[in-house]
């Protein structure tokens, strides 16, 4: 089988390490691809929003299968494209995708279906949205509409913050078209965890339950990122959380999708806090997480190549993993690239390096991102693995500039 893997992150990396120890899988191709995964895959220089030509390449290249990493080219109708192909491809189509590029759109199917999520107003004129967070009782969130690389949610804390990042999002457009329309919800305080299922012929089949880390400071301070560490499993998400989740949400969610004749195929990323123990929905996402995709796939028991057949996908409960994000100093604002990466004495017994802003120059490895690299440990008990993965950074991962958070997995240890 010849599969294909759409992407060039930490989280596409990890697919492709997947599918490489699947035997079903003879030759795959990554569009574009990184400088760790050219090491498993051969990598083809098209952007990853240019869906014709990729159409084109699957085509041509007699591509048996392809996997969509991240959220933009599924917003873009990449599936719609390859389906009136005749091609096969994992993901849901431009119209659910929906869930993710429109937080507005996410949140009144939420309310249509009583599913439970912040209060929250929706506001496309900048002065109507200063003259609501007059009366608001702060915190409060204010998100941007659109898709802007797990940056544009900002919680704010006076009404002068506020004023200031409507601005920035609605005024000086920092995420151009995406911040045009805002979504402004209470705060909700509680502990935060990923569950991701995987939608097929509506039925769920959920993976490890993990926990990431959003914000770039440790004790989860500074501004979001698209995130820096995670852990699977969470030990306190448990069989009575999760089944309130798909009875709670995710079936109410797959009811109201086809109620307006959306069908939805592939995974999905609930981004939930628990409030006294009920969880709450934060956000939807289209497709696996990035770090939790470092985390999550390690433990499966099975083949990606087995999304294809109508089985259960079970996961090994006894392992544990856990991921840190290396990133360039500066990151989620201005960052330097073109530093060289070196790695001295790895161990790599369960330790495994996944690659995401990276580039192999004149025959040096290049920092060429935000987010660099993904360390990622698995094994039986965090402590080890935690340990594990802290000393491979310290001692064998270097490049000028490599910033790091040391708090994570501070809480299953």
């Amino acid at each position: 089988m010849k599969v294909l893997v759409i992407g060039s992150g930490a989280r596409e990396h990890a697919i492709a390490w997947k599918l490489s120890r699947d035997k079903k899988v003879e030759e795959i191709f990554a569009i574009p691809g990184n400088a760790g995964i050219s090491e498993i895959a051969k990598c083809i220089d098209i952007m990853v929003d240019d869906i014709e030509s990729i159409v084109k390449f699957a085509k041509e290249t007699k591509i048996d299968w392809t996997v969509v990493g991240p959220e933009y080219p599924l917003t873009l109708g990449i599936v719609d494209a390859f389906e009136r192909e005749g091609l096969k491809i994992w993901g849901p189509r431009k119209e659910p995708a929906k869930l993710e590029s429109s937080k507005a759109f996410a949140k009144e199917i939420m309310r249509s279906a009583k599913i439970p999520t912040a209060e929250f107003k929706v506001f496309d004129d900048f002065n109507s949205a200063v003259e609501f967070v007059k009366n608001v009782n702060f915190p409060v969130v204010i998100k941007a509409d659109g898709l802007c690389a797990g940056k544009g949610v900002k919680i704010v804390e006076s009404f002068e913050s506020a004023v200031e990042v409507l601005r920035d999002f609605m005024i000086k457009k920092v995420f151009g078209k995406s911040g045009e329309k805002v979504v402004i919800e209470e705060f909700l305080k509680g502990v935060e965890f990923s569950l991701i299922t995987i939608v097929k012929n509506n039925e769920f089949y959920y993976l490890p339950p993990a926990q990431d880390y959003k914000r770039i400071g440790e004790g989860n301070t500074g501004e979001n990122t698209g995130g820096m560490g995670s852990f699977a499993p969470v030990p306190w998400i448990n069989e009575e959380i999760i089944e309130k989740c798909t009875n709670r949400i995710f079936k109410p969610l797959m009811e109201e999708l086809y109620k307006r004749n959306i069908y939805y195929t592939g995974f999905l990323y609930g981004g939930f806090i628990l409030v006294n123990n009920d969880p709450y929905v934060l956000e939807f996402n289209v497709r696996l997480g990035d770090p939790e995709a470092q985390v999550i796939l390690p433990l499966l028991d099975y083949d990606l190549s087995s999304l294809l057949e109508n089985k259960d996908f079970p996961w090994n409960k006894q392992k544990k993993a856990l991921c840190v994000v290396l990133a360039s100093k500066g990151y989620p604002g201005h960052y330097e690239t073109g530093k060289e990466i070196t790695f001295k004495n790895i161990n790599t017994e369960d330790i495994y390096i996944f690659h995401a802003g990276t580039v192999r120059k004149d025959g040096k490895l290049l920092t060429a991102g935000g987010r660099v690299l993904s360390v990622v440990g698995v094994g039986n008990d965090f402590q080890s693995i935690r340990s594990k993965v802290y000393k491979t950074i310290e001692e064998g991962i270097f490049f000028d500039n490599m910033y790091y958070r040391r708090d994570i997995g501070k809480e299953v240890i």
